[in-house]
Order: structure tokens, then C-alpha cells, then sequence
């Protein structure tokens, strides 16, 4: 029987952990939708919108919200099957290296950028740990992409 790649582990590791990650990040975001509201209804009135402004402001803010969290969710799959592809069937390396590498970028984008406007330290170990989960896949496949070479 043909022992395991270390690498192949490493990116099965690193995809499971990325799959906790976003279920985390949905559950969360489902909780945080009613302070959403709340918070763009009181910024909205305090901008001097009527109570009818106010309320299509809310549900434009929270229309946004929901499609910035379905389409980084949908590109986290993207990375989950990338990630389980490339570490039980050998495929998908090069997908998997370019998914992984600008998923490290777009946490790192966020990171900075919560880490400056808005420092709540809950999202920042948040994204930070998911910064090194997603560093780690990139090495991983590159080391990865190498071996099966």
C-alpha cells in the first residue's frame, strides 16, 4: 500500500478546516443581518431619509450584504472542491493554486481593511486565521504540484 503524501494531508487539513471556516462565516452573518438592519435604518434617519427612504435604504444594504456573502461563498466552494480534488485524486492542481492564492489575497484585503475601519477583534483572529489556513494551501500545492511531478 503506497503511503500518503504530507502534502496531500496538509491540503486535506487546510480544506476541511476552510469548509468549518465558511459554515462559521454563514452562521454568523444569519445572526448579524437583524443588527445590519438595525444599524443602516438608524444611519439612514440620521442622514434625514423619511421612514420610507429608510426602509428601501435597509433593504438595498441588506440585498447587497447577502450577495457579497453568496458570491464568497460560492468562490470558498470553489476552493473546498478545488482543495478535496487535488488532495484525494492528484487533479485539479492548478485550479486549486490559483483559487487558493487569490483567496489568501482577498483575506489579506480584508483583514487590513477591517483591521482599520471597523477593529472588532472577533473578525480579525477570524481572518487572520483564515489568512494561515489559506497560506498554508497555497504551499501546500505548490509542494504538491511538485511531488506529483
Amino acid at each position: 500500500m503506497k503511503k500518503p503524501s504530507v502534502w496531500s494531508i496538509i491540503i486535506l487539513v487546510a480544506t476541511i478546516i476552510s469548509l468549518v471556516l465558511l459554515v462559521v462565516s454563514i452562521s454568523v452573518f444569519a445572526v448579524g443581518v437583524p443588527a445590519l438592519k438595525d444599524a443602516a435604518y438608524q444611519a439612514s434617519i440620521d442622514a434625514g431619509a423619511t421612514a420610507e427612504e429608510a426602509t428601501v435604504a435597509v433593504s438595498l444594504a441588506i440585498g447587497l450584504a447577502i450577495g457579497a456573502m453568496v458570491f464568497a461563498s460560492i468562490f470558498e466552494v470553489f476552493k473546498i472542491i478545488g482543495g478535496f480534488m487535488f488532495s484525494l485524486k492528484g487533479r485539479w492542481g492548478i485550479f486549486c493554486i490559483v483559487v487558493a492564492i487569490i483567496s489568501a489575497v482577498s483575506t489579506l484585503f480584508t483583514l487590513i481593511n477591517g483591521a482599520s475601519k471597523n477593529p472588532n477583534v472577533g473578525s480579525i483572529v477570524t481572518n487572520a486565521i483564515t489568512l494561515a489556513i489559506d497560506v498554508l494551501l497555497v504551499v501546500a500545492c505548490f509542494k504538491r504540484r511538485a511531488e506529483l511531478r
